[in-house]
């Protein structure tokens, strides 16, 4: 069965129960506010999405996991995101949710025996899936949410939603803290994906093979389709245009199996020094060498999430989607990305464009800082 079938055939069967809950569900107490964070044990985050939410929530579990070390905090993830946190140390369990109604009906029942103080659903809109969860695991918990519209009323704590809204995912992830009278805007935010040893140790092997004397600039060329990401002509014609400028960099090409033949490509074109990421490592391997990175150079993809918590400068290129960009922009760094004038993919972005953004962030983030 298609995917696009079997996901309106899920919508639908939702429609269809939160209308028959809708009968039983209570409505939240929403004077619940604020809530001392000292009479709370536990909190299970449900993140059962995508894994750009997942890295956009991991700030919210580490910062509730600093101001108050002794909360137990588990969380709800999906297959496709679970290894941004499944090695975390900040959280203690992890549970699949896999779909199968069999399978996920057990962990609700084996989540429900736990009784959790809080559920917190981050996920920025309406969502069937984490309102059903939170109110089946949860039937005493305190219900917090962020952005919702019609279900709003169900949570015991929730911001609306704003549809012109300008808040990043990541703010809106920290949403939890005004539970707690605790103003989201003063907590810091940048905290990354935990990595684990492993991951650390595979790129400082890499590392050390490249030339010490380079500036390392990381080109990532994957974004899961082509109309996320550039042709690869222009990725060539692009290292060119930097290597002219700024003969002292060296290019570490980010890509998924899938692109390792063009990637192989740029690196053989010998306009600048260039090498592949190694073959077949994790998101997390990844992650590790991005974190050795001085500009990170790359379409919308978990990989900018990352290094923007990271802190590291960003070129980061974006369609012309433009509430998706003011969701996911480059997270607190200005002057750091194009935007395509095409709605649904990023074609009309020029070698020149990016060069040009990249001499910009360079000079004011490493030409300025190495001589000061």
């Amino acid at each position: 069965m298609p995917p696009f079938i079997i996901k309106k055939t899920e919508h639908f069967f939702k429609r269809i129960l939160f209308w028959f809950l809708k009968l039983i569900l209570r409505e939240g107490n929403h004077s619940i506010r604020p809530v001392s964070p000292d009479k709370i044990k536990s909190i299970l985050i449900l993140r059962p999405d995508k894994l750009g939410d997942m890295i956009a929530t991991v700030p919210a579990i580490h910062a509730l996991k600093k101001h108050w070390p002794h909360l137990r905090l588990e969380i709800i993830a999906s297959p496709g995101n679970k290894i941004i946190i499944e090695q975390d140390p900040a959280v203690v369990m992890v549970h699949l949710y896999s779909k199968n109604i069999f399978a996920d009906w057990k962990m609700v029942r084996s989540l429900r025996k736990k009784n959790f103080d809080i559920i917190y659903d981050p996920i920025c809109h309406d969502s069937m899936t984490g309102l059903l969860l939170a109110k089946l695991i949860g039937p005493k918990a305190v219900l917090t949410a962020s952005r919702k519209m019609k279900f709003l009323p169900f949570y015991d704590y929730c911001e609306p939603y704003q549809p012109d809204g300008d808040d990043h995912n990541i703010d809106n992830g920290l949403l939890i803290f005004g539970l707690f009278g605790v103003d989201p805007k003063t907590v810091d935010p940048f905290y990354p994906p935990f990595i684990p040893l492993k991951s650390l140790t595979i790129a400082e092997e890499f590392i050390s093979r490249l030339p010490a004397n380079k500036i390392r600039i990381g080109l990532n060329i994957s974004a899961g389709r082509p109309s996320r990401t550039l042709p690869i002509e222009k990725y060539a014609a692009l290292i060119k245009l930097i290597a002219e400028k700024f003969p002292q960099v060296h290019f570490v090409i980010f890509c998924m199996m899938g692109e390792r033949a063009w990637g192989g490509k740029l690196a053989q074109a010998k306009t600048s020094a260039c090498h592949l990421v190694p073959e077949n490592i994790s998101l997390l391997d990844a992650a590790a060498i991005l974190k050795r990175m001085e500009i990170f150079v790359s379409p919308d993809t978990s990989l900018v999430h990352i290094a923007g918590l990271m802190k590291i400068p960003l070129v980061a290129l974006y369609s012309g989607h433009r509430r998706n960009y003011r969701f996911w922009r480059p997270y607190l760094q200005e002057n750091a990305s194009i935007i395509a004038k095409n709605y649904d993919n990023l074609h009309d972005i020029e070698p020149e464009q990016v060069a040009a953004l990249f001499a910009d962030v360079f000079n004011r983030h490493i030409k300025a800082g190495r001589t000061s």
